[in-house]
């Protein structure tokens, strides 16, 4: 039986060690906390369940949704309703019907809505001639030479950037539109008119124990130091819980942890390493909110333009997304920073934190003051990849370089486009390219 090391346990770790389980190998599975999952990360508290990573399941997840229908976790629709809050009021949008809540809204003026065609006809153009292929953008390349930013204004005017590109960009991202390659903001839309999100009804994190139940060898609190490929094999060092020193060869092994761990731990790799030094990672602070109030919107989602709040991103409402989330009447938020703001805040006390999320939460939703019952901090040092103008073509270079004969493989968000789905396509790449390998070996 062959022998595989998979460094990181989070969704791209376990989707790879399912996919070489599958296929006959043995598997260890390393990973330095003290849980599987990663940013993919379901908390409940009393009556409440809540997702503070991870968040909801776009249209364009094909990969990510036949994995989890594979082991039985089934997605569900959430309400299609999201909002923009901008100048003390709610704009609503429906998802699903996006065009014509688009026309209806007052949240463009007239003109910014008829020069929003020329943005969805770019887009739409881009994605026919095969650009926007969202698990491997290396076809993307000559898109990534702007800002988001600079290319809503050049086709569609400040003002769809002010009140529509730079909020959507603020949630797909926590980054600014003028912080983001005008890839994501072409991508994004593209999510967007697809016409809905889906979610796991008890939690993202559920998929995450349906993949460790799966496993025969996950290690908790093992620190890998060092991931080396020889001639005869693999090398991983490592320390447990004890901090004992302790090595393993392998047939293959693959490395799903974020860019700049991976980098330090593969320091043969020289690609790898310069790809640390363009794509810089950022940090996110999320806090959540229970209330015995539920507010009367439908949408599950506030997105926030920078003029109205130029450190809080987003709040998301759980309580609308999915059934069973709140107890009935009460209120579910999750409020995320911005990531330019969050290294102010990320070492903030929890007090600090939840009194800001509370003042954002309220400024919204003002029924819902003096009415919380739950309150808490999750805090993401390392969090997700700064995509400004020319990440994705750095990628890009990096991507068409791997090896996929190498003992060696890389996978994770960070790959592509980031979220949930590029995660399980390039953790199974990962693991068909080290099944193929071997395979070959043996024959020769």
């Amino acid at each position: 039986m062959p022998h595989a090391a998979v460094v990181g346990a989070g969704i791209a770790g376990l989707a790879a060690a399912y996919e070489l389980e599958r296929a006959g190998w043995h598997v260890d599975v390393f990973e330095a906390t003290e849980r599987a999952g990663g940013r993919v990360k379901t908390v409940e508290k009393g009556p409440y369940v809540v997702d503070v990573g991870a968040f909801a399941i776009a249209a364009r997840y094909p990969v990510y949704t036949a994995l989890a229908r594979s082991l039985g976790v089934q997605p569900q629709e959430t309400s299609p309703y999201v909002a923009v809050f901008h100048d003390g009021r709610l704009h609503e949008l429906r998802l699903d019907k996006l065009a014509a809540s688009g026309l209806k809204t007052t949240l463009l003026s007239w003109p910014a809505k008829l020069r929003m065609a020329r943005l969805g006809a770019s887009i739409l153009t881009a994605k026919l001639r095969g650009r926007l292929v969202y698990e491997d953008l290396r076809a993307a390349d000559p898109l990534d030479d702007e800002s988001g930013a600079s290319y809503v204004r050049r086709l569609a005017g400040e003002e769809a950037d002010r009140l529509f590109a730079d909020p959507m960009m603020r949630v797909l991202t926590f980054a600014k539109s003028k912080d983001v390659s005008r890839i994501e903001v072409m991508s994004g839309l593209i999510n967007a008119m697809a016409g809905k999100l889906t979610a796991l009804p008890g939690g993202q994190e559920t998929l995450i124990t349906a993949l460790v139940a799966s496993l025969r060898s996950l290690r908790l609190n093992t620190v890998v130091q060092q991931v080396t490929e020889g001639p005869n094999g693999v090398d991983v060092s490592f320390a447990g819980i004890d901090g004992r020193p302790d090595s393993s060869t392998y047939d293959a092994c693959v490395v799903t942890c974020p860019l700049p761990i991976s980098a330090a731990l593969c320091e043969q790799n020289d690609n790898l390493g310069r790809l640390a030094k363009e794509v810089e990672f950022g940090s996110v602070v999320s806090v959540v909110i229970g209330t015995t109030v539920r507010p009367s919107t439908p949408a599950f989602l506030i997105l926030l333009p920078t003029e109205d709040d130029d450190q809080v991103a987003t709040v998301y409402l759980e309580h609308n997304k999915l059934p069973g989330r709140a107890p009935d009447g009460h209120g579910l938020f999750v409020v995320h920073w911005d990531m330019g703001s969050a290294p102010d805040w990320i070492n903030k006390s929890d007090g600090e934190l939840v009194a800001r999320a509370l003042e954002i939460t309220t400024s919204i939703f003002p029924e819902v003051r003096d009415t919380v019952d739950v309150s808490f901090v999750q805090r993401w040092p390392v969090a997700l990849p700064r995509t400004r103008t020319g990440a994705f073509r750095a990628i890009s270079e990096f991507t068409g370089v791997l090896d996929p004969n190498s003992r060696v493989q890389f996978a994770g968000d960070w790959l592509s486009q980031t979220g949930q789905n590029t995660a399980v396509s390039w953790a199974q790449k990962a693991a068909r390219n080290v099944i193929d390998r071997h395979r070959e070996a043996v024959r020769s």
